[in-house]
C-alpha cells in the first residue's frame, strides 16, 4: 500500500515536471517564432559589394536629443525598437539597401534626409512597400554629391496594403521638397524637426513637428533603423588626378 502511494506521488511530479516542460517548450517555440519575424538590420551594398555597417556613437552632448528619443521609446517596448548604425561612403557611388519583410503585411518605408554640399537639408520619401506575404526588394541610388545623409527604415505592421500612416500619405500626395533643421530646447532633452515644403508654392512659414510626435503616428512599428552615411575621403589616388 505505501509502495502504491509512493508510485502515484513519484507520477504525480513527473507529470508536473513534463507539464512543465511542455510548457516551457511552447513558450521557447512562440518566442523563436517572435524573433524570426522581427525585422532584421537591412542589408547595405557599395557599388555591387556589401557593406559593413559600424554602431553609430551618440555618447556626445550634441546626440542627446537623439539619444533621449531613442532610449525613452525603447524602455517603453522594452525592446530595441530603435537601432542607430553608420556606414562611410563616396560621393557617386552606388547606394543599395535591400528591404526585406519577414512577415506577410508589412509596411517598409524608407525616408531620406540629406544634407546638401551647401548645408541645406532636405527630407524625402524614395520608397514605400507593402509586402502581402515575406519578401523583399533592393533600393538603389547614387549618392550624387553630399555631405551627410540619414536613412530612416521603418518596419509596420499593417495588414492591408491601403492603411498608411499620416507620414507616409503626406509624401504620396504630391512631390515635395521638404526642407528640415533639427531643434532642441537649452537641456537638449527634446528634439523638434523645423520644415517647410518648397515645392509648395503656397507654403507659408516654417512649421515644426515633434519627434516624438512622428514616431507616435507609426502604425505597430516592429522596428526603426537610422542609417548615418558620412562621406569618406576619396582615395589618394583619385586625389592627384583631380
Amino acid at each position: 500500500m505505501e509502495k502504491e502511494i509512493k508510485m502515484k506521488r513519484a507520477k504525480r511530479v513527473w507529470a508536473v515536471v513534463a507539464a512543465g516542460f511542455f510548457l516551457l517548450a511552447g513558450i521557447s517555440q512562440r518566442s523563436l517564432a517572435a524573433a524570426e519575424g522581427v525585422p532584421r538590420l537591412p542589408r547595405f551594398y557599395l557599388n555591387g559589394q556589401p557593406a559593413t555597417l559600424t554602431i553609430q556613437d551618440l555618447s556626445g552632448f550634441g546626440t542627446r536629443p537623439l539619444r533621449l528619443l531613442i532610449e525613452r521609446n525603447n524602455r517603453k517596448r522594452r525592446e530595441e525598437l530603435i537601432q542607430v548604425y553608420a556606414l562611410g561612403a563616396h560621393e557617386g557611388d552606388d547606394l543599395g539597401i535591400e528591404l526585406a519583410a519577414p512577415l506577410p503585411g508589412m509596411r517598409v518605408t524608407l525616408y531620406k534626409i540629406l544634407q546638401e554640399p551647401g548645408g541645406s537639408r532636405y527630407l524625402s520619401m524614395p520608397s514605400s512597400v507593402y509586402f502581402d506575404k515575406p519578401g523583399q526588394t533592393l533600393y538603389r541610388e547614387n549618392t550624387g554629391l553630399f555631405r551627410e545623409a540619414f536613412f530612416i527604415i521603418v518596419y509596420e505592421k499593417t495588414d492591408s496594403p491601403d492603411e498608411k500612416e499620416i507620414n507616409v500619405r503626406y509624401f504620396e500626395e504630391r512631390v515635395r521638397k521638404l526642407s528640415v533643421a533639427a531643434k532642441t530646447n537649452f537641456l537638449f532633452s527634446s528634439l523638434k524637426l523645423k520644415m517647410k515644403d518648397f515645392a509648395d508654392l503656397k507654403a507659408g512659414e516654417f512649421f515644426e513637428r515633434d519627434a516624438q510626435l512622428l514616431v507616435d503616428r507609426l502604425i505597430d512599428p516592429r522596428r526603426i533603423f537610422l542609417v548615418r552615411i558620412w562621406k569618406a575621403a576619396k582615395p589618394a589616388a583619385e586625389t592627384k588626378k583631380t
